[in-house]
């Protein structure tokens, strides 16, 4: 017996000794995979700094990120702030995007672990494709979807361009490579995820209007058809219009049928980190 305690003592010593330099090998990576998807997800989240620049603003104990269009802190276009919520089975965390005015911008989940099929339907995003469509595509034989991107130079003219989406390009690389300010891996990824040709990206990117402009008109594209339907509701409200409904509503929030506590919790939380905000920031700018 007590050689059996002395061998179970000791495999229970070796485990806990290979997971400790487990840990304490990944443990920087993977706090630099967690600062990269935090980043991503502020730029999803305020879609007008997605090509600019952050700033950790701390007010009262309380923190939050100051976004600017350019990456020399000019052209202030809103906050971003963290917010938190308990829903039925986890601990909801969001990254809330708002404007000077307190507008909702965007919203970005990055941890749940909410029942599948329910409360998990807050990261669901809602196909409006065709199933024939979409049955082509998944296997490899449809046609990318076109959309029109408006180029803007800086002498204020505007240039329509009409190309294929390659989602799948864009979401591999363009948002990490514009975190990085990477401007020749730009170029090679938005060229590549709009499907030009050498000629056409060469006459697009010969435009006044820089190269990250032409990123963040990609990414908007890209962003606008792969956010989740609950999460949509949110853009372009304030605190005022954060109210959980059981029926179809344009003017508040309609919840996720069969996991209202979920979407109570990221509807709560939201709220309250708004709350927050607007004391930190000393109130939203009157329009």
């Amino acid at each position: 017996m007590i050689r059996l305690t002395l061998v179970l003592a000791l495999i229970t010593c070796c485990a806990a000794f290979a997971l400790g330099f487990v840990y304490q090998s990944t443990a920087p990576r993977i706090e630099e995979q967690k600062r990269i998807a935090d980043e991503l997800a502020r730029r999803s989240a305020l879609p007008e700094a997605a090509c600019g620049v952050f700033v950790l603003t701390e007010a009262s104990q309380f923190t939050y990120h100051k976004g600017y269009r350019g990456a020399d802190t000019t052209g202030f276009v809103g906050y971003v702030v963290k917010a938190s919520g308990r829903g039925y089975s986890s601990t909801i965390e969001t990254i809330v995007g708002v404007d000077p005015a307190g507008r909702i911008t965007g919203l970005k989940i990055t941890n749940q672990q909410e029942t599948p099929g329910l409360g998990t339907k807050i990261v669901e995003v809602k196909s409006s494709k065709p199933v024939l469509d979409a049955i082509k595509e998944a296997a490899g034989k449809g046609k990318p979807p076109r959309v029109s991107i408006d180029l803007v130079d800086s002498a204020g003219t505007s240039r329509c361009i009409e190309v294929e989406l390659r989602d799948e390009d864009v979401c591999g690389g363009l948002e990490t490579l514009v975190a990085s300010r990477d401007t020749a891996g730009v170029v090679s990824v938005a060229a590549r995820a709009l499907g030009m040709s050498p000629a056409d990206s060469a006459d697009v990117f010969s435009l006044p209007a820089t190269v990250f402009d032409m990123a963040d008109a990609v990414l908007k594209e890209v962003r606008a058809g792969a956010t989740p339907w609950f999460l949509k509701q949110f853009v372009g409200k304030r605190h005022a219009n954060l109210m959980v409904v059981n029926e179809k509503t344009d003017s508040h929030i309609q919840a996720i049928t069969g996991a209202t506590i979920s979407s109570v919790a990221v509807n709560e939380s939201v709220q309250k980190a708004l709350q927050q905000l607007e004391t930190a920031v000393g109130g939203f700018e009157e329009e």
